[in-house]
């Protein structure tokens, strides 16, 4: 068939919805002609990689906007990614139909962002549009709140106010109502947009992160003899904002701490919470355990990550969690908060969900798993390769093209 797919983030050096949207495209290159609609922000990315022969010849490109350079600010580059999708977004459809004129497409997609907060124009097209899969339907528990610093208070606030306006948004719901199909990654994602589409029917589970096999190969990296004579070590990652639960997750190494046992915890990422959490680490007299914003020094990412036991991200807002599931891949035991999007991948073989009740009574859990993890490491081991298991298994990219396929059958 000849697949439609815009995705406005596709690089194949990139992270997040950058890698993200180059494993979609380039997995359904591999059974269909795929012509993608892209962000010229990628332009230079996608030439290096067509000189190095990773794009295969069913894979077409046109590129929309313009390739101007991210501001420094984590939070103001954020808000410019923003505008910049919804600029594409609306400019997709005329671009759309003169391709439509040259090709004649079977199918058309969205497939990057996975957000459902602004709509696409391709279902005007004629043809069946498959809307995701998508998400960005969590929301950030109110009890929560009292974790995050001021300004991710008042992100979390607007959030919830510009949700409200795309709920009523007549644009949002006709693409709800008019998609062929809308894949979601978790159950909370079907109860919101089966109410925004009107009905639950079209709206269906899709697993739609997964890893290619050279990634999962590159992530098998040996593990470190078992021994109890290093401190446990934890990794977190992903842009560093107060969704993603580090400030409870520092307050539960505090409390190990107290204990008796030591966790020396790095997270990679930078982002607008930064600042604060260095603070916050300091006042919790953690600056000798703790790393943050600091990329490995390592060249070999799989590598330094096989020397950590513990992946621990308890996030309040995640669709998904990429950086989680490279870390369960390399044999982290991962510690997520029972919500959304991990609560999905992460099973009660492989890890451990925290209930989200509240910031202090969640930090109190951590530090009992934790303090039991570090205990026991031949179980944290077993755990480890339980988690590299479960995503081995559930998130390839065969069992992505299989779900896809079966949609693209009912189409």
């Amino acid at each position: 068939m000849k697949l439609l797919l815009s995705a406005a983030a596709c690089d194949p050096y990139g992270g997040s919805e950058g890698i993200y949207g180059w494993y979609v495209v380039s997995a359904l290159a591999k059974k269909h002609q795929c012509f993608v609609l892209t962000g010229a922000r990628h332009r230079s990315s996608l030439e290096k990689a067509a000189t190095e022969g990773l794009i295969p010849a069913s894979l077409h490109f046109r590129f929309i906007g313009e390739a101007k350079p991210w501001p420094s600010n984590r939070l103001q580059a954020r808000i410019v990614s923003w505008l910049d999708f919804r600029r594409f977004a609306k400019a997709t459809l005329s671009v759309a139909k003169e391709w439509n004129c040259e090709v004649g497409f079977d199918i058309a997609q969205q497939v990057t962002y996975t957000s459902w907060r602004v709509p696409s124009p391709l279902w005007k097209l004629g043809i069946p549009f498959i809307w995701g899969p998508i998400s960005g339907t969590e929301i950030f528990p109110r009890s929560c709140y009292s974790s995050l610093s001021l300004q991710a208070r008042l992100f979390e606030t607007l959030r919830s106010l510009q949700t409200q306006l795309a709920i009523h948004s007549q644009a949002v719901r006709s693409c709800a109502k008019m998609a062929f199909r809308i894949p979601v990654p978790h159950q909370q994602a079907i109860e919101f947009l089966a109410e925004l589409r009107g009905k639950q029917d079209g709206v269906e589970l899709c697993h739609n992160f997964f890893f290619p096999e050279s990634r999962m190969k590159a992530l098998h990296c040996p593990r470190p003899a078992v021994t109890g004579t290093h401190p446990l070590r934890a990794f977190g990652a992903g842009n560093l904002e107060g969704r993603k639960g580090v400030a409870i997750a520092l307050h539960a190494i505090a409390l190990a701490k107290s204990k008796g046992v030591r966790v020396e915890y790095h997270v990679t990422s930078q982002g607008p919470e930064l600042a604060h959490l260095q603070k916050l680490s300091a006042k919790l007299g953690l600056s000798d355990q703790v790393i943050l914003g600091k990329r490995f020094d390592s060249a070999d990412f799989a590598d330094a990550l096989s020397k950590f036991d513990v992946c621990l991200l308890p996030s309040l807002r995640d669709g998904a969690g990429l950086s989680i599931m490279e870390a369960m891949l390399a044999g982290c035991v991962p510690i997520v908060a029972d919500w959304c999007g991990p609560a999905e991948f992460v099973t009660n073989d492989c890890g451990f969900k925290v209930p989200v009740t509240n910031p202090k009574d969640m930090a109190i859990r951590i530090s009992e798993i934790l303090c039991h993890l570090d205990g026991d490491r031949q179980k944290t081991r077993r755990i480890g390769e339980a988690a590299r298991a479960q995503i081995r298994v559930s998130y390839s990219e065969q069992q992505f093209l299989e779900s896809m396929e079966a949609i693209y059958a009912q189409a």
